[in-house]
C-alpha cells in the first residue's frame, strides 16, 4: 500500500486518519470541500501555471505504475523537458509534480498552490508557507530517492497579492467544463475517497485560437504568480519529513499501534466524524461511547484554548480522564491567569450556567442597548467573492468583489420591513456601484445594522479602493467614512453589530455556545412559535413543518438544472455568482435562475435579523 502525497498530509494532523482514508471512510468534505476547492480556483491557477510554461507535456496513464514508466522515459530521452503531473515513486511512497523542469542534470520540482501570497510582506512571509513547503519537501523527499543522481531544488508557484492584473475579464478566460476519466487521486483534497470524484478539466478559453500564442504571451508578461525557491527550507525541515514518512510508512505496512494516536480537543473538527451514521464513522470508532455524551466539552465556547498546563490544554485533560460531559468542565478553569473571568471567561461562566439550567438568559443590559438603535434601522448583509484569479483589470489575486447587498428598513415603531436589494450582473467592477446604490438606501439618518464586522470590513475596504482605482465620488467618500468605524484612525461609525449584541446580552442554550447568525435564528425561532404567526416571517413557515429552520425553506427553483440547487451558504453564493459571471455553459434562463437564488438567499439574511430583533424587543417590552 503507497503513501500519497495527501496521505501523508491527512497523517500529518492524525496518523489515526490516515488508516480511516486507506479504508474509503466516508468524510464531512466528500462534497463540501470539493465545491469549495473548486470555488477558490485551485485548479484554475493550476492551468494558468502550466500556460505560463507552454512547451509543458502533461503525464497521463491508465494508472500510476503507467505514469511512472512515462515519466522516467521522457526524462530519460530528453536533456531538457517540462512535464506536468511527473509522478514517481521510491520505497512505498508515491508522488505527481505540478510542474517538473529538466536541464540536464538538474531537476525543479514546483509545486503550485492557489494559496495567496505577498511578496511585499516582510513579516517572514515563508513561516507562513510551512504547510506547502512540507508538501514539497515530501515530493522532494521521493524523487530524491527515485533520482539520486540528479540536483534537485524545490519551489512553490503561488498567486501574488503583491500584483495586479493588466486584463479585463482574465477569470473568464479560464473555466471548468468536465470531469477528466482520470482515475487519480486529487491530491488538493486530502480526505475524501479516491472513488467519489474525478479530476475537473479545466478549458483555457483561445485553446483552439489561432491567436493562442498571443493569449499566452500576455499571460506571460502579466504573470500574477511569484516564483519562491524553498530549498532552504525544505532540506532544514527533511529529517523531520523523513522521521513522518518512516512512521506513516510503518503503519501502513504493520497496523497503527496505540502509541501512534489519542483523542484529544483537535478531534472536534475531524472531516471523520460523520454525524448520526455510525458504520464506518472514524469519529465514533476513536471515541467510542463518549462521542454519544450531550451536551459535550465541544459545545464550550473557545473551548479549546482554554490555557494549557503541564498536562496541556484544559479539555485535553478532561478527555484523557474520560470525561467529556459539558457538566464536567470546572468553573474555575474558565479564569485566566489572574484569577479572573476576562470577556470569554464570563461567556463561557454564562454558557455553563444557563446550559446546566437549561434557561434563556437575556441581559438587563439589552433593552437599553435597543434603545440606543436609531430609526430608520436598516439590517444589511453582503456577498462577496475572492478568487486567486481576478475578474477585471487592475485587481489582485483574492482582492473582493462586492457583488450583492439585502437591506431591510424599519422606518418607525411598528411599520413592517421594507426590502431593497443589489445584485451585480455586469461585467464591470462593481463595487463603487454597489456601495453606492446602498449609500441611496441608508442615507445618513438612522442605524445600520449588521451580523459580525464583515460589512463594516467590505465598505472601510471600499473606501480605500476609491484611492487605489482613483474613484472620484465625495459624496460617497464621505458616507463611507462615516458608516464605518477604523480602530487604527480612532474613528468609530454608526454600524451596529448584532453579533456582539449577542456576545453581551443573549444566550441560548440550543445555540450550543456559537453565536452565527444560523446558529441563533434557529434556537429562537424553534422555541417561540408566536414569531410564526407575525405577517412580516408567515413566508417562512411551511404549513406541516412550522419549526423547520427558516434556512431549510429556501425554495429550490427548478428549470433546466440537473438536480435542485439551494444557495444557503457563502461558498454556495461565491460559486453561483462565479457561474454568473463566467460559466462557459451558462445560458440566460440559467443565469436568472441562479441570480433569483442569490437574491433569496440573502433576503433570508437580513429577514434573519429582524426576526431575532424583533424577539429581543418583545423580550425587554419594548
Amino acid at each position: 500500500m503507497s503513501l500519497s502525497k495527501s496521505d501523508y498530509k491527512i497523517a500529518t494532523s492524525c496518523c489515526k486518519k490516515l488508516v480511516y482514508k486507506k479504508a474509503l471512510y466516508s468524510t464531512m468534505n466528500d462534497a463540501n470541500e470539493y465545491m469549495e476547492m473548486l470555488a477558490q480556483g485551485g485548479y484554475i491557477v493550476s492551468k494558468y501555471a502550466q500556460l505560463l510554461y507552454p512547451d509543458g507535456i502533461e503525464v497521463k496513464g491508465n494508472s500510476i505504475e503507467d505514469a511512472i514508466h512515462i515519466t522516467r522515459q521522457l526524462l530519460k530521452d530528453n536533456e531538457y523537458i517540462t512535464l506536468f503531473e511527473a509522478t514517481f515513486s521510491s520505497n512505498g511512497k508515491v508522488v505527481r509534480a505540478d510542474i517538473l523542469k529538466k536541464e540536464k542534470n538538474i531537476l525543479h520540482i514546483i509545486e503550485v498552490k492557489s494559496k495567496s501570497y505577498d511578496s511585499d510582506d516582510e513579516d517572514n512571509p515563508k513561516k507562513k508557507l510551512e504547510e506547502y513547503i512540507e508538501d514539497v519537501a515530501y515530493q522532494t523527499l521521493t524523487v530524491k530517492e527515485a533520482f539520486p543522481d540528479y540536483e534537485i531544488h524545490s519551489y512553490l508557484l503561488l498567486p501574488d497579492k503583491a500584483k495586479r492584473t493588466d486584463i479585463d475579464g482574465l477569470a473568464g478566460w479560464f473555466a471548468i467544463t468536465k470531469m477528466d476519466d482520470e482515475k487519480f487521486e486529487i491530491e488538493e483534497l486530502p480526505a475524501q475517497n479516491v472513488i467519489r470524484f474525478q479530476k475537473p478539466l479545466v478549458e483555457f478559453k483561445y485553446e483552439n485560437s489561432v491567436e493562442k500564442g498571443k493569449y499566452i504571451s500576455l499571460l506571460q508578461k502579466d504573470n500574477l504568480l511569484t516564483l519562491t525557491l524553498v530549498d532552504k527550507e525544505v532540506n532544514e525541515m527533511m529529517d523531520f519529513v523523513v522521521n513522518k514518512t518512516n512512521l506513516y510508512l510503518n503503519i501502513l505496512e504493520n497496523g497503527i499501534q496505540p502509541k501512534d494516536y489519542s483523542i484529544s480537543k483537535n478531534c472536534k473538527s475531524c472531516e471523520f466524524n460523520i454525524g448520526e451514521v455510525k458504520e464506518k464513522n472514524g469519529y465514533r470508532e476513536c471515541w467510542q461511547e463518549l462521542s454519544d455524551i450531550s451536551p459535550h466539552i465541544f459545545d464550550l465556547y473557545f473551548g479549546g484554548a482554554i490555557g494549557s498546563s503541564s498536562k496541556g490544554f484544559y479539555l485535553n485533560e478532561l478527555i484523557n480522564n474520560r470525561k467529556v460531559s459539558f457538566f464536567d468542565l470546572d468553573i474555575e478553569r474558565f479564569k485566566n491567569s489572574k484569577g479572573e473571568y476576562s470577556t470569554r471567561g464570563e461567556r463561557q461562566l454564562l454558557q455553563f450556567e444557563n446550559t446546566k439550567a437549561n434557561s434563556e438568559w437575556i441581559s438587563s443590559e439589552m433593552k437599553n442597548a435597543l434603545n440606543k438603535l436609531e430609526y430608520p434601522l436598516h439590517f444589511i448583509d453582503f456577498e462577496t467573492y475572492t478568487g486567486a484569479i481576478p475578474y477585471h483589470k487592475r485587481m489582485r489575486p483574492y482582492e473582493f468583489i462586492a457583488f450583492q447587498w439585502s437591506c431591510h428598513t424599519i422606518q418607525k415603531p411598528g411599520d413592517a420591513p421594507l426590502h431593497s436589494e443589489f445584485i451585480n450582473s455586469e461585467y464591470d467592477f462593481p463595487n463603487f456601484r454597489f456601495a453606492e446604490q446602498l449609500m441611496q438606501v441608508i442615507g445618513t439618518t438612522g442605524t445600520p445594522i449588521m451580523w459580525s464586522s464583515f460589512e463594516n470590513t467590505i465598505l472601510r475596504s471600499i473606501l480605500e479602493q476609491m484611492d487605489v482605482y482613483n474613484y472620484k465620488n465625495d459624496m460617497l467618500r464621505e458616507w463611507l467614512t462615516g458608516i464605518t468605524t477604523d480602530k487604527k484612525q480612532n474613528r468609530i461609525g454608526r454600524f451596529v453589530d448584532m453579533n456582539e449584541l449577542t456576545l453581551k446580552y443573549y444566550f441560548h442554550p440550543h445555540m450550543n455556545g456559537k453565536t452565527s447568525i444560523k446558529k441563533v435564528l434557529p434556537a429562537i425561532w424553534n422555541n417561540n412559535p408566536y414569531l410564526h404567526a407575525i405577517p412580516w416571517f408567515e413566508q417562512y413557515v411551511p404549513a406541516d413543518e412550522a419549526k423547520l429552520n427558516p434556512y431549510d425553506t429556501l425554495a429550490p427553483i427548478i428549470g433546466e438544472l440537473e438536480k435542485e440547487e439551494v444557495v444557503k451558504d457563502g461558498t454556495g453564493a461565491m460559486r453561483a455568482y462565479n457561474e454568473i459571471m463566467f460559466g462557459a455553459t451558462t445560458n440566460t434562463e440559467r443565469r436568472q435562475q441562479l441570480i433569483k437564488l442569490l437574491l433569496q438567499y440573502c433576503e433570508l439574511d437580513t429577514m434573519a435579523m429582524v426576526i431575532i430583533w424583533k424577539y429581543w424587543m418583545d423580550k425587554c417590552g419594548l
